[in-house]
């Protein structure tokens, strides 16, 4: 979609040229954590560090100032001093760079003084026309360029990888969350594009990556953690968020929803953390999906970057063991999900089709000595019937009748289809593994039917988002 200019933007993900400001060579410190992201062979770019005290730091030149390089920069990495910054970016405004992630706090976050030196950097960056990721941030993630701002080492916070199916992008408020969830993903095996850390958003802000990821083909959901926004950068982000939601899902945890959290979100970076309804009311009008909390969102975010979205609420649940069909229903129902049991001509065909001992209401149990044959029964008369707009499945392969080939069964159901599928599939190790198989066919995977629950509500909330902007352009369009 065309969401203005994004060109100022991409360059924190693309930089060809990266100078570290305030780099280091005392070990675990925040200028030497940075430098050695970007010394690994993965980021292909050109690596300068600017520290008038060394000559080189960990192998690479070190210069006095910006002006010492000879050679252009795209983007500085600032990690000195707050009282210092100031002077740092005229540096930068002579050398002529036009991005800057400041790591250092100490800013508007701290009170009067420190937003006063906040708002000389910015007037020094509008000035110049510099974009500014900050401050008091760890700055992002790029999983596919390999920039890599995050001064946290990997032993102890692990580094996401993007997945050749599809990933997710997810901005954060808050630097300890987005090492956190870095770290998080770096064992989910969820696929990941770019992780931002925005801290203070003196410059670039939410709206401003809304854009930019809008239009990012790595990217195919996007994630928001918040505490709050301001009056008119709020409106912005979400007049922008209508626009973008009818094509790409957006999902959202926003903290301060009690008194108390809002005065924490306010001593932290700085956010004004609002009316938490009207921030509710505000995402259901432009389309943004409000999750929970971190492990909703990713289960949500799964099924959404791997499936098309549902056109309805009603689930079909298909397993071979009992009581994980009565626990998922039981999830499904919380939820608000319809689940109608089959018309009297589908389970007429059931009944001549499957064995008499099979249960064939909603969910639908093949019972433990099913083979994967049965299944295709279940999904080829239900999806010519009509009557689902999304199938969630349990996969139990501890039972030996059902093979490997049950993941084939559903992964070509579900492309032939173009109908959502979600699997629950319980165990161990074997089951994990057969898991991973059915999420590179593309078909998301749980460990539990609460976790898949969410998951289909998920599709099916995005499925109303998206087919509602359809419904209404074309009555627009229809108008005279």
């Amino acid at each position: 979609m065309n969401c203005g200019s994004t060109e100022s933007i991409d360059v924190f993900f693309n930089a060809k040229s990266v100078a570290i400001y305030g780099a280091s060579a005392s070990q675990n410190s925040v200028g030497a954590s940075i430098v050695q992201n970007f010394i690994k062979p993965q980021y292909t770019g050109k690596v300068y560090a600017v520290n008038p005290k060394y000559k080189q730091v960990l192998g690479i030149p070190c210069f006095p100032t910006l002006q010492d390089i000879e050679d252009p920069i795209d983007m500085v990495i600032v990690a000195v001093p707050a009282r210092i910054t100031p002077r740092v970016f005229e540096d930068i405004a002579a050398k002529g760079v036009k991005a800057s992630i400041i790591i250092s706090g100490g800013f508007s976050e701290t009170g009067p003084i420190g937003a006063e030196l906040e708002d000389e950097v910015v007037d020094i960056a509008k000035k110049h026309g510099i974009r500014i990721i900050g401050p008091n941030c760890i700055g992002v993630v790029d999983t596919l360029s390999h920039i890599d701002t995050f001064f946290l080492p990997e032993y102890r916070c692990g580094r996401p990888k993007p997945s050749n199916v599809a990933n997710i992008s997810l901005v954060s408020q808050s630097g300890a969350f987005a090492a956190a969830i870095s770290d998080w993903t770096s064992e989910l095996g969820l696929g990941v594009s770019k992780l931002i850390s925005l801290g203070n958003k003196c410059d670039v802000d939410d709206d401003d990556l809304l854009c930019y990821l809008a239009n990012d083909d790595s990217t195919q959901v996007i994630c928001y953690y918040t505490e709050g926004y301001d009056q008119d950068k709020g409106r912005t982000f979400f007049d922008t968020a209508s626009r973008v939601t009818p094509h790409k899902p957006v999902l959202v945890v926003k903290s301060g929803r009690g008194q108390k959290a809002k005065a924490a979100a306010s001593s932290h970076t700085g956010s004004l953390a609002g009316s938490d309804k009207v921030a509710d009311a505000a995402y259901k009008q432009s389309g943004v999906i409000r999750v929970n909390d971190f492990e909703h969102m990713f289960d949500a975010a799964k099924a959404l970057a791997m499936q098309h979205a549902a056109k309805g609420d009603r689930v079909l649940m298909v397993t071979n063991g009992g009581g994980l069909g009565v626990m998922t229903t039981d999830a499904l129902e919380a939820t608000g999900l319809a689940i109608p049991s089959p018309s009297k001509e589908l389970t007429q065909i059931y009944k001549e089709r499957l064995p008499a001992y099979c249960a064939v209401g909603n969910p639908i149990d093949v019972v433990g000595d099913a083979n994967s044959t049965r299944y295709d029964i279940v999904f080829e008369e239900a999806i010519k019937s009509g009557e689902y707009d999304m199938y969630v499945v349990g996969m139990l392969l501890q039972t030996p009748s059902l093979s490997m080939e049950i993941t084939n069964v559903i992964a070509n159901h579900q492309r032939q289809s173009g109908l959502p599928f979600v699997v629950v599939s319980m165990g161990g190790g074997f089951t994990t593994k057969a898991g991973e198989i059915m999420e590179l066919m593309g078909v998301p995977t749980y460990a539990t039917g609460e976790k898949a629950a969410l998951a289909a509500k998920g599709l099916a909330q995005y499925g109303e988002i998206k087919y509602r902007h359809k419904f209404n352009k074309t009555r627009i369009s229809d108008k005279p």
